[in-house]
């Protein structure tokens, strides 16, 4: 399955004196990277100033426009695409908007321009590649920091917190109680002690809830095997991921793929049996609330 669809691929010069007005795309994204001169250019209510190596991405349905006030030409690349994976156009859709001051930035969108100025073979798919990988570079601090999209920590102290957003970050690592505690820096005994005291799971639990969430995101959003998934999800083998994925979930992987689609559960109400309150959280791109946490044992060996 494709994650992404080019629709259009540009190098655009603006003349001085020259705009596009303010307008917005309902259905797709659209890229400007600055390659050289100075714009002025609008994104909702903000004025920007984008100058070489600058790049704006706009959101779907967002008001935009730009105007050349300089005595140069502006070069610029322009791209405009369609994300099809869900997940992704999720994690796309909650990145903040502004301008990017970013060489590497400017390097995949100008391979994406190359390959379709030089109408090189295979330009589709070596051009999305390059922007994905985009999306991903542009949006690594908002997916470090987005563990409440995973787990509803609200309830939690702040400690218990900062460990759920380093779990969130490292969950496809072989991650040790020792690095954990490095990276909150708070000592091992009192960590363990502290944050199963706070929400109920060890630290490890927590581990393992994170990883079958997003097991389970990509079952339904991908079509990656599933020992490609358990090896994303840091999960040693396809009969761990199995076991540990029936405790969560209730079903194997494999049905859990054949039974659910994105809008199966559209409508559905919260009060359900904890294995389809955990796919409803998937699904609804819901955070798994403390309720639902507190319905499973600890897998113990799992």
């Amino acid at each position: 399955m494709k994650n992404l669809q080019l629709l259009w691929v540009s190098d655009s010069t603006l003349q001085p004196g020259h705009s596009v007005k303010v307008h917005a795309h309902d259905d797709y994204y659209h890229l400007v990277c600055v390659k050289s001169g100075e714009m002025t250019f609008t994104l909702e209510k903000q004025t920007l100033t984008l100058r070489e190596n600058d790049t704006v991405l706009v959101h779907k349905g967002v008001q935009h426009g730009f105007v050349n006030q300089s005595a140069e030409n502006v070069l610029s690349y322009e791209i405009k695409f369609v994300v099809l994976n869900k997940s992704l156009d999720r994690i796309l859709a909650d990145s903040p908007e502004g301008v990017i001051h970013d060489g590497f930035a400017t390097q995949l969108v100008s391979h994406v321009a190359r390959e379709y100025r030089l109408n090189r073979a295979m330009k589709d798919d070596s051009a999305a590649v390059a922007l994905e990988t985009l999306i991903y570079h542009l949006t690594s601090e908002n997916r470090q920091t987005g563990s409440s999209r995973i787990i509803d920590t609200a309830c939690y102290s702040e400690l218990s917190r900062r460990v759920i957003d380093f779990l969130t970050e490292h969950y496809d690592e072989n991650l040790s109680l020792d690095e954990v505690s490095e990276g909150v820096n708070i000592t091992k005994t009192y960590l363990c002690n502290a944050f199963r005291k706070n929400t109920g799971m060890t630290i490890f639990d927590c581990l393992k809830l994170i990883r079958i969430r997003k097991a389970a995101e990509l079952l339904v959003y991908s079509d990656l095997s599933l020992n490609q998934i358990a090896q994303m999800c840091g999960l040693v083998s396809a009969s761990h991921f199995n076991r540990v994925f029936m405790h969560y979930v209730g079903i194997p992987p494999g049905q859990c793929r054949r039974a659910y689609a994105y809008n199966l559960l559209a409508g559905a109400g919260d009060t359900q049996r904890s294995a389809d309150s955990f796919m409803y959280s998937v699904l609804a791109d819901k955070a798994i609330s403390p309720e639902i946490i507190n319905s499973f044992e600890s897998p113990n060996h799992a």
